[in-house]
Formats: structure tokens, sequence, C-alpha cells
């Protein structure tokens, strides 16, 4: 806010905030009010003032030219303010001579009395202004609410109400209540903006009775005299009863200020200090005096309270009691007042005279264990203060400004909400971080601009980060040096390093951090100088970072993290081994030796111990005492051994394989710790194991399971963040745009081998946002912060040369560029509101061509249609638009605007046949629209969901069938959209970054797809390319074809003989209803059955699988349910089951499949829906698997004459959904809703038993077995989005291989080896089918290809210590 319009902005503030006490009435009920007072000016003529002019008096706009008629304003609006609130919220409100003296001042401003200057620029920092004088600020920074602020105490009603309910309660049973939170969760501003207005008020009345007067204190290091001092009744009993607790710590036999006589005492004081209260108040008002409380005699217990309610005693930071008093006796004493004051007279049974509140903080709750009556309150009377809701979090950013008059820029209060969450668990914020918003909100307050706070003040305050880079920087410089070393310290202790991520905040204990530290009594000292400043939070035992911002917006710890990053994670190590060796009573094996003892040794030498906790160098000094004394055993020793040699030999060899154990379950360890946030290390890992056990089947199980995953190989150079990447029309060269002000190369022809190509590109001058090849891949386009466009000859990529002169027009930053597909044509989306359209045909020579308006804010994204006959748009007024751009020297907007998100559209994307447009936005969503038509474009669907946080970039791969988008949440997901009106989420998402992800871009032959992060790395992500659109599917017997039914109903066939690339055979057929179907092939694999959710039976000749064709007539069916696995054809491919009732099954003689009859009656005896149906080998017996628990057999020898055989299979407690034949017919495995999978011996059928136990580790309903074609390997898939393996080769003694597969595996209905068991055919996401190669030397090389460079050095000494450096992958 400039200093020129001061005046004017604290003249319209001020108007704003009367306006606001007045009930904020309609303008024109103002303005008719004003016609009706028939006031006349200076010169005779009536006072008319319009709605319109009094809105633009109230947002600044201008300034009343005349007195009179601000008067007559006036003269509406403060008698309705008055009657509202007698007393004014803000001194002069009321008064008319205050206010021409105000206007008199707005008048003579420069700025007065014309429009308003238009607000700067989003994104450019303003000058920091002080507050204006006369404006009221209703944020209170980093300091707490008082009770005067509580017109501006928002978000905490609902626990004001918690807390009222908790004093009505003990209103009965007497006792202290006690509110805990942690530090900076808003104990204070609770108690004294929320609690105390609220009983003031008359909360704690009966609607006859005054309201209740309130005592505040808090204890400091005299906390009884502070007692005596507000109760003064009180003083010389409490001379006593500190005499009689330090006598009695001496001898516990003598009563100390628990006595009886004492309790009696304090009631009678407490009681007569009231009556003095309401006696002395000349005019008791509410909230301010006591009346009608008669004293009671000594002899006579207190009488119930009259009709003012009991006071209120409320002691805020009760934790004081413990840090700043050093006398336990005058502790206990002042503890045991406070409790004989709010407890009922036990010989009477009269009230408590007054109502006791104590606020602590939640680090402190052990301490108050060791006191009985603190014991009980934290028991029965306690209320725990948590974090905001989302909704509360905005109130409390909203209210405050609304009640003031001010607004909030759209979009502030989102972003704020968004900043502030981001930190937390599904969106909750940290309940510490409360102060720091405050601070932040401020700051914007003190940048407001005409009455409203704006982004751009926002952004100018530095937001969270600014405010907590300021705060962190006046707590450290008011530390000695001592107390900053140990500050230092206890903050990377507070921080977790890793190599390839970001810091990130780690929770430690007081005790731990004091214990550990080198100089205990300094870091005690600077985390209390730290909790104060809101920096560090105490919650209960634990110590953690209030905000993730602290470690990347303080410049200080940003440096300390960065500096020397190796040594920190040397030592990091180093105290996290420390710690494990103190906590296994200092196991001598856990001791360092050889080269990382020399490591160690040598780090901590040049550091110093005092960079080092205790146990760390108690940890490093063992660890050099055990290599003395081993060096001195073993010169002592050598002839013993000598003798000993072959008695130590089978001693030697079981040592060495006990440590090849923990040396492999250690590598295991460390995989399963980093598979969902960083696969491709997790796959190196999983490499690593599988080195040490080639045979280990568990360790195999691994690699199959994580290749399948998107794995990544990172690009490091950048030192800022990526904002875009774009690979080359040949894919050979990926460009990358930075924070860092450059564009840099990279050649990444192989994928496993990316380098990069000459120096980065620079001559920006700012944060570039933009790079993008031409269509030709001779030119490049970058554009940036600075508002300017760079064109680069890139003809030869290892030397690009810059292309004449930057381009320029903007007003701003330029989000983004993109070239029309003939290349002609350069767009470029600004912060100035405009796209514009750039003549390119000669990148030597460009030339405007026309400016795009219609945004009624920043642009954030631009797009060419596949033909560039249509230009999309994006920006932050939460609109996409389009235009007509076939002749681009004349542009033509279309009508359609394209509205449905609610916060800034941040990308756009044409699928390559144009027909499709998405879209991503800071709503956190995606959304699809149909373009085929521009000029009739509308939404499909509904939006995509399932990020936490804004869609930075959307992207659809070559063949347009799927869709990336990349998050703020620091990942990227993939989606199905080969039918845009049912889009489906493929696999999990994409993870491995630690900042937000903001670009993403495919390679030309969609196997790679590049991303680039805040954490300054851009990575190359292998895409599996054997998804199939499907949620159930079956392979043909001899495996080369699989059918799928996806979630629209259609069926679909695909060539899988090569499962890497298996390609659709045809078109999908079926009716695309959206139902059910279960499919299975005949032996001959000519016929594919299909039965849908209407209970009709298809038949259709797949003799030719490009072309089906349906064969005879279709057969109707009786049941409401048939499971997916509720068909089967017999062995020999004359006989079909299939379900027939709800609990009938029918066989079907489908020799002629053109000509199907019914073989028999319905089968029946299940009393539950038929959900799995299957054919022994030999084609002799049919096993059915019910909703009714049970597994029932059936002698089909003879299909026409079918029998049951023996009695139902029992054993499990829910539905069976799933059963499979082992190939020698000897098992039958099932599976069930109750998380288990059981084997039977179905040897002899008509006596089929259990098979050991029930085989458990799903922890959801098992819905899929198969068997491999040797029977030696049974996998299984639930409900839980795993897959297990099982080794059944003993099938009584059946075992899980390894862990379970996941959490790449979504497995559906679908779970299927192929015939020569070389693939796995999953259920990968809503509508996704998967071909996992299970060849452990194909993941091999897979895994090494796409994971280049992540295994580094540091890497392996970081997760693999026992291990000498020997990656898996050669280099």
């Amino acid at each position: 806010m400039g200093s020129d319009s001061g005046a004017r902005t604290a003249f319209a503030e001020r108007l704003a905030l009367l306006y606001k006490e007045a009930g904020n009435p309609p303008l024109k009920s103002v303005s008719e009010a004003v016609v009706r007072l028939q006031r006349t000016d200076e010169r005779g003529r009536p006072v008319r003032v319009s709605a319109q002019r009094i809105s633009d008096w109230r947002r600044a706009k201008n300034v009343p030219a005349q007195f009179a008629a601000l008067q007559a304003v006036l003269q509406i609006l403060i008698p309705e303010a008055r009657r509202a609130r007698p007393v004014p919220v803000s001194a002069g409100l009321y008064d008319l001579a205050q206010w021409q003296r105000l206007w008199e001042r707005a008048l003579a401003d420069p700025a007065g009395d014309r429009p308003a200057e238009p607000a700067p620029e989003e994104g450019r920092p303003q000058a920091q202004a002080p507050p204006v004088a006369g404006g009221v600020c209703p944020y209170r920074g980093l300091a707490s609410y008082r009770e005067e602020d509580a017109r501006w105490f928002f978000g905490r009603e609902r626990s004001t109400r918690a807390l009222v309910a908790q004093l009505r309660a003990a209103e009965k049973t007497g006792g202290l209540i006690m509110l805990v939170g942690a530090s900076g969760a808003g104990k204070s501003s609770l108690l004294n903006a929320g609690l105390v207005p609220a009983v003031q008020d008359g909360a704690l009345g009966d609607g006859n009775s005054r309201p209740s007067s309130v005592l505040q204190l808090v204890p400091g290091p005299d906390p009884l005299g502070e007692l005596t001092r507000r109760i003064p009744e009180l003083a010389s009993l409490a001379v006593d009863a500190c005499e009689a607790e330090k006598e009695a710590a001496e001898n516990p036999a003598v009563p100390g200020s628990d006595a009886a006589h004492f309790a009696q005492g304090v009631r009678e004081a407490v009681t007569a200090w009231a009556l003095r209260e309401a006696s002395t108040a000349e005019q008791p008002s509410p909230g301010t005096g006591l009346t009608d409380i008669e004293a009671p005699s000594a002899t006579e217990p207190a009488a119930d309270p009259a009709p003012t309610a009991r006071p209120v005693l409320i002691v805020d930071q009760f934790e004081e009691t413990f840090t700043l008093c050093a006398d336990e006796a005058e502790r206990r004493t002042f503890l045991q007042f406070l409790h004989a004051a709010c407890a009922p007279a036990t010989d009477s049974g009269s009230p408590a005279p007054v109502l006791v509140v104590l606020g602590i903080r939640a680090d402190f709750y052990e301490r108050c264990l060791g006191y009985p009556e603190l014991a009980d309150a934290l028991q029965h009377r306690h209320m725990v203060l948590g974090p905001l809701t989302t909704a509360e979090l905005r109130e409390a950013v909203t209210g405050p400004a609304k009640a003031v008059g001010l607004e909030l820029e759209p979009g502030l209060a989102e972003l704020i909400v968004r900043e502030v969450s981001a930190d937390g668990p599904r969106g909750a914020h940290d309940a510490g971080v409360l102060p720091l918003l405050s601070h932040a909100l401020l700051a914007t307050w003190q940048r407001r601009k005409g009455g409203r706070l704006t982004l751009a003040g926002y952004r100018a305050a530095g937001g969270i980060q600014g405010a907590v880079a300021a705060t962190a920087e006046r707590a450290w410089t008011s530390l000695d040096p001592a107390a900053r070393t140990a500050a230092r310290l206890l903050l990377l202790r507070l921080v977790r390093l890793g190599e390839d991520t970001q810091a990130t905040r780690r929770r430690g204990t007081r005790r731990q951090l004091a214990q550990e530290s080198a100089d205990p009594g300094k870091t005690e000292e600077s985390l209390e100088t730290l909790v104060r400043a809101r920096l560090v939070t105490l919650d209960a035992e634990t110590v953690e970072i209030t905000h993730e911002a602290l470690l990347h917006a303080w410049p200080r710890l940003r440096h300390w993290i960065d500096e020397d990053r190796g040594d920190h994670l040397l030592r990091q190590r180093l105290e996290e081994d420390g710690r494990a060796w103190e906590v296994s009573d200092r196991d001598s094996s856990l001791l360092y030796r050889g080269s990382r003892l020399e490591q160690a040794r040598s780090w901590a030498k040049s550091a110093g111990d005092t960079y080092l906790t205790r146990s760390a160098v108690q940890f490093l000094a063992a660890s050099v005492r055990l290599r003395r004394r081993t060096v001195l055993i073993s010169r002592a020793a050598v002839t013993a051994l000598v003798v000993l040699a072959v008695l130590a030999a089978g001693s030697a060899v079981v040592a060495w394989q006990q440590r090849d154990d923990a040396v492999f379950e250690q590598v295991l360890a460390e995989a399963d710790r980093v598979q969902h946030t960083d696969p491709s290390l997790a796959a190196q890992l999983d490499l690593v194991a599988h080195d040490l056990r080639p045979d280990d089947k568990g360790a195999y199980s691994r690699l199959i399971s994580i290749v399948n995953a998107p794995l990544a190989t990172p690009l490091l150079g950048h030192t800022g963040a990526v904002y875009l990447t774009s690979f080359s029309p040949d894919g050979k060269t990926l460009a990358t745009a930075s924070y860092d002000r450059t564009v840099r190369l990279w050649n990444v022809a192989d994928r496993s081998h990316p380098k990069p190509l000459g120096k980065p590109l620079t001559g920006h001058t700012s944060w570039v946002s933009s790079a993008v090849f031409s269509p030709d891949g001779h030119t490049l386009a970058s554009a940036g912060d600075d508002g300017t466009i760079r064109l680069w000859d890139v003809t030869d990529p290892a030397r690009p040369s810059p292309l004449g002169a930057p381009l320029t027009g903007h007003k701003g930053t330029i989000y983004l560029v993109a070239f029309s597909p003939d290349g002609h044509t350069l767009a470029s989306a600004s912060e100035d509101r405009t796209v514009r359209l750039w003549n390119v045909a000669d990148p030597r020579r460009p030339k405007p061509l026309a400016t795009l308006g219609g945004h009624t804010a920043p642009v954030r994204c631009v797009a060419f249609s596949p033909d560039g006959h249509t230009l999309a748009a994006g920006g932050d007024d939460d609109t996409v638009r389009l235009w007509n751009t076939a002749d681009p020297r004349r542009p033509e907007p279309l009508r359609t605007v394209l509205t449905g998100h609610t916060d800034l559209v941040h990308s756009v994307a044409f699928s390559p046949d144009g027909r499709t447009l998405a879209s991503g936005s800071a709503d956190d969503t995606i959304r699809l629209w149909n373009v085929a038509d521009p000029q009739r474009a509308a939404p499909i669907g509904s939006p995509l969901t399932g990020h936490t946080g804004p869609i930075w970039s959307v992207a659809f791969s070559p063949d347009g069938d799927r869709l990336a988008a990349a998050s703020a949440d620091s990942t990227a997901s993939l989606w199905n959209v080969a039918d845009p009106a049912s889009p489906s989420q493929v696999g999990q998402p994409l993870v491995g970054s630690s900042g937000e992800m903001y670009a993403l871009g495919f390679s030309p032959d969609g196997h790679t797809l590049a991303t680039g992060s805040g954490d300054s790395k851009v990575r190359l992500w292998s895409i599996p390319t054997s998804d199939m659109i499907g949620r159930s599917a079956a392979f043909r017997p001899d495996g080369k074809v699989l059918a799928t039914a996806a979630r629209d109903g259609r069926i679909r066939l695909w060539n899988a003989a090569a499962p890497d690339r298996p390609v659709a055979l045809g078109r999908p057929f079926m009716e695309a209803d959206g139902g059910q179907r279960s499919i299975v092939f005949s032996p001959d694999g000519h016929t594919l059955a299909v039965l849908n959710g209407k209970a009709r039976l298809y038949l259709w000749n797949v003799g030719d699988p490009a072309r089906p064709v349906l064969t005879g007539p279709l057969l109707g069916l009786r049941t409401r349910f048939a499971g997916t696995h509720a068909l089967a054809y017999s062995p020999d491919g004359r006989t079909l089951a299939t379900v027939y009732g709800d609990h009938t099954i029918q066989l079907w003689n489908v020799t002629d499949p053109a000509r199907t009859v019914p073989l028999g009656k319905p089968l029946s005896g299940h009393r539950g829906y038929i959900n799995a149906l299957v054919f022994s080998p030999d084609g002799h017996t049919l096993a059915s698997g019910s909703a009714d628990r049970t597994i029932r057999m059936w002698n089909v020898a003879d299909p026409a004459r079918v029998t049951p055989l023996g009695h139902p299979l029992t054993e499990h407690s829910a539905p069976v959904n799933a059963l499979a034949y082992s190939p020698d017919g000897h098992t039958l495995a099932s599976g069930s809703d109750d998380d288990t999978v059981r084997l039977w011996d179905v040897t002899d059928p008509r006596a089929a038993t259990a098979l050991g136990a029930s085989l458990t580790g799903h922890t959801e309903a098992v819905t899929s077995l198969t068997f491999t074609a040797d029977g030696q390997t049974l996998a299984s898939g639930g409900d839980d989005n795993t897959i297990r393996l099982w080794n059944v080769t003993r099938p009584s003694a059946a075992r899980p291989i390894g862990q379970s597969m996941s959490p790449y595996a979504k497995t559906g209905n679908f779970l299927s080896f192929s015939p020569n068991s070389r693939v796995l055919g999953v259920s990968s996401g809503a509508d996704t089918v998967r071909l996992w190669r299970l060849d452990a030397d194909e993941a091999i090389r897979h895994i090494c290809a796409v994971t280049s460079g992540v295994m580094t050095p540091q890497k392996w000494h970081e997760y693999l210590t026992r291990l000498s450096y020997d990656p898996p992958c050669p280099r």
C-alpha cells in the first residue's frame, strides 16, 4: 500500500468497520434512509447519496466531496452500531468530530476523490508500509488473543462450547479442570478470548443469575504469591500452609497443606473474597461483580451461591508452576489451594466457592501425574485442544478480517489453508502452526490495499515461510554463543536427512535430546527459546519442529542442512546406531569395525565431540576399544587358533551363516522401508537381496512385484525447482526449465544412461517457467518470470545458440509457451491476463500476431489442438477459454467458457485425436471436456479426484489412452482414458519426489514420463506398457490371447504373445451397459462364454479373434447374482457349468455351441449365492463355492446324472469367493471373505479333508486364486490390493514365499498364471489389467536399465552399512 493512499484507505477501513458494526444493512436501505432524514448541504440542496457512492467510499475508490453527505450516512449507521454495541469496538468510532478529521485528511490525500489506482500485479512484491493509522488489525501475530480481542477470535467456537460444558459438569462434581494442548495450539487464546467472554455473557448461569466473574492469573516464579496478591484473604493462610508442607516433607507423618482445616480455610477465604468483590462494585454488571453471597461462619460451611453464578479462576500457562517455581513446598501448597477452592465441602456437601481451569502444555502431562489432584483432573475433567478442522481454519483466517470490514481477495483463504495444511496428515494442520499463520496474516494486513487483504500482500509478506524465517532469526540472535551451538545441534537432530530427498521433520523426546546433548543445560535453554518463539512444538513426550516450512524458509537452517550434507548423513547414521546400541544393552556385535569405523573416527576428529550426542561418542569410543582389544587378542591367539582351527571351522560356518542371515534381513527391511516413498531405491535394494540369495523365492517375488512398478532414473544438475519437462520430437533430447534461471538439455537417447548436453542455457533474469521444442525439433522456446520469451537454435542440441533478441510485450510473468502443430505460431500465457500469438515461421525474425483477451485474471496455461485450429487457455479466474486459431492473425474467441473448477487452472492438454481436453486445477482435481465440436464444448463426467494438492500439470500419452497428472502432493498419477467417459486410475501414484511435482511430459514413444519437482530433480519414469482395459480377464488355453471385460461391459481380445506389448485384436464387442461380466475360454480356445449381470449367457465364436461372432441364441438364467468365477468349462470342452438360480447350478451340453442344451435339472444344496465353480483336471468332479461358507463336491462323470460327493466342506467362516485345482487334481485351494486361503486333499473327493492350517496374511477378502503349471506355487489375490505367493510343493506344509507383492498390484477379480506360467495376469486398478513377466533375469535387466544412478556410494553406505560397496547393476 503506497503512502499516497494511506489516509484514504484508513477512512475506507474505518467506514467499513462502522458498517459492519451496524449490522451490514443493505446499501439501498441506507440510501433511502438518508432521503428520509431530509438533510440539506451548505447550499440548501437536499442531500442524496446513492448506494453505489456508499459502496465506493467503503472500498476506497473515492472520498465524499462534502462532509454533509458523509454526515447523513453516519447519522444512520452510528445509532444502529451503538444499539448493538454501546461501547465502540474502536475508540472514536461513534464520534462525529473524529470522523470529520479523518474525512479531511482523506480529502487532502493526493489520491482522494478519484478512482483508486489498480492493485499491483500479482507476484510483484509491494513496498512494505506501516499499519495505516486508524485501521484496526484483527490478527495478533505470535501473541495470543486477549479478552479484549474476543471480537476477532474465530475458529474455536466448538472448543469454547466444549470447555463451557466441562465447567458446567464441574459445578456438580467439583474438582480442577485442565485444558491440555501442544505449544502453539491456542490454549491461552481459547481461555482469554473464548472462555472468558462466554462466562461473562452468562454461559454458566441459569437465566436468572448474574454472569460469573472471572479471575485470571499466570503462576510465574512465585505462584502462591501471585494467588495471594489476587485474593488477599488467602495471605495469612498461605504462610501457615507452606510451613506445614515443608514440615511434612521432612516428616511424612505430619499433615501438610492438604490438611482438612487448610481446605476449609481456603473455601472460607475465597468465599469472603467473592463477597468483597461483589460489595465493592458500585454498579455490578455482568462479568464485573458478585452479589448476594453470604459469608459462612467459622463453624458453618459456606452456603449455596445466591443469584450470582460462581466465579471462575483461570490459571493460564500452568506449566510455569514446574518450570519457574523452584520451591516444591510452595508448588504443592499452591496446588492444594486451587484444589480446595474448587472442591465441595466433604462434611456438609455444599458446593465449591469457585470453578478452577488450568491451561497447560501437553509435554507436562507426565509431570502432572505426580500430583494426585492433577492426575484426577487428567483422568476425569480434562479437555485436549487439537488442531482446527479445515472449516474452522478457514474461519480463523476470514472471520477476523470480516469482523473489521476487510475483504479477502478471492483465492487468498484457499491458498493459506492449503499452505498451512500441506504439512499434516491427510490435510490436517499441525497445532503449533497457528501462531505462525497469525504472524503471516499480521504482515499481510500491514500490506493491505484499499480495505482488502491481497494475494500479492500475502506473498510479499512471505506467507507462512516468511513468518517462520523472520521469527526464527530473532529467536536465534537472542541466544548466547553456547546456546546457539546447542540450538543448532537440537534442530539438526529434529531433521531427517536423505541422500536423494529433501530433509524432513523427525520427532524426538525432550528427555532423549537433553540426555544425549553434550551440554544439557544449554540444550534446555535453547529448547525453551525455540518453544516460546513457536518454532518447536512440545506435545506430551514428543518434540518436533512446528512446521516443515522452517526447513526450507529459514536460510540459516537450510544452510546447516545443505553444507557438508555427507557429513550430516554420517553423523545421523552414527547417532542412530549409537541409540540402537544403547537400546540393545550395548551389544558389542553392533559396534563399528573396519572401514566404517575409520570413516566415523576421521569425521569425529574433524568435527569434534561437540557435534555428537553422548551416546554416539560412547558408541564410537566402545568401537575403538573393541578394535584395540581385537588386535591384541588376535596377536596373542595366533598359536591357539592353529590348535583350535579344526574345532573352530564348524563354528565359523555357523557364525558366517548367522551373519549372512542378518545382512539379508537388513537389506529386505530397508527395501520395505522405502518401497512406498522411493520404489526405484527399493528395486535396487531388492536386486542386492537377490544377489545375496539368488535361489530365495521371497527375493524373487519382490523382483517380480517391483519390476512392474513405475521406476525412475534421477537427473541431477538443477539447483532449483523444475517447472517444465519437454521431449524433442525424436525423443532423444529432453529440455527442462527451472527456478535456478536456466534451461538444461539432456541426451536421453539411451534412457538407462541419460547425460547432460553442454552447459545450461542462461539469459533469463528470473526463474524459467517453460521450455518447449518446435514440432521440427530445431527450435526451443523458453519463457519465465522476467516477462520475456527466448528462442534457441537446437539443431545440434550439444551446441545450442540464441536466436535474435528476446520477445517482449507481456507485462508480468509468462507461465507457459506452446508451439502450434505446424510450428509457425507460438502462444504465450501471462500474468497480464492475456495470451499472445507470435509468428515464428522464421525463428530468427519472430513477429507479434495477436493478443487474446477474455480472462479476468492471470493466464497460467495454453495449448493448441492437434489440428492447430483451436487454442485453449486456463487461468486464475478458474476457467478455460477457447479460441479459433485457424487463422492465427485473426483469432476468434469461442462463446463457450469452460467452468466447473473452483480454483485456478494450472494446466490444459488436448488428446492426440483432438476430441478431449484435460485441465488440472488448484482445486486438486482433473476435469475432462468434450471438444470434438469446440463451439459446443462440454464436461465429460465427474472430476478425477485422489490427489491431496493442486494439479500442476496434465499430459496425454501419444496414443491417447493414458493421462498423467503431476500434483503438489509430491506424486503423479496415471489414468486410463481410452474411454474418456469412464476414466480410471492405473496402479499406484508415482512417488519418490520430496517436493511438489510441477511438471511432466511423455516421450514420443509413450514408454517414458519425465517429471520435474520442487526438490530440483528431474526423473525419467519407466511406464508399464502392458496395460489393457478391463477389470476381469481370462487367458486362452494357449496363453497367446487374453480376453478382458471392462467396466463399461464391453469385451476386448488382445494378442498377448508378447506380454510387454499386448495388441488389441479387433474392436470391443458386447453392449456397453456397465454390467458385470464373467468370462471363460473353451479348452480348444474357439469359444468364449460370457455371463452378464442380467443373467444372460452368451457364447462367442472367437476362432478369428479379430472378428468374434455370436453363436446360437442367448441362454437365460434365473439368478439375481453371479460371482465372477461362477462359470467353468469341463476339460473336454463338452460341458459348461453355470449358476442358474440364486442357489443352484446348471450344466450345459456345449458340444455344438450353436445348439446348447441343459443337462439334467439344476443342482441344489447351497443356501447362498454361488461364487465359484471349477472342474477337476480329469473332468469327473465339479467343485462349487458359495456365500453360505461351504464348498460342495459333485460327481459329474455323467453330466446328465450329477450326484453330490461327501459332506460340504465347512472350515471357512465367511463366504467362499474363489476355487482352484492343482494341475494333478489332488489339491483344491479356496479363498474366502474370512481373509484366508485353505488347501484341501481331494484325491478322493468323497472324503475331502483340510490340509494343514489356513494360510493367513491377507488383511481383507481373498478373491482370486491360481496355480503354476507345475503345481508348486499358488498365487492369491485379495481386496487388500496385494498378491501373495505360497509354496505348495507339500500342500500339508504350505508356507508363504516372501512378503506380499504390493503396493503395485490392485487385484480385483483377475489373477491368473498363463498356461506356460511365464506371465502372471493381474488386475491393476479400477479398469486395468497388466501382464507381469516372471523371468528374474529379465526383471534384473529392466530394473538396471531404468534406475541407473539411483544406488550411489553415499546411498549404499546409508542403507547397507554391513556391506562393502558393490552395486547390483554394472557400471
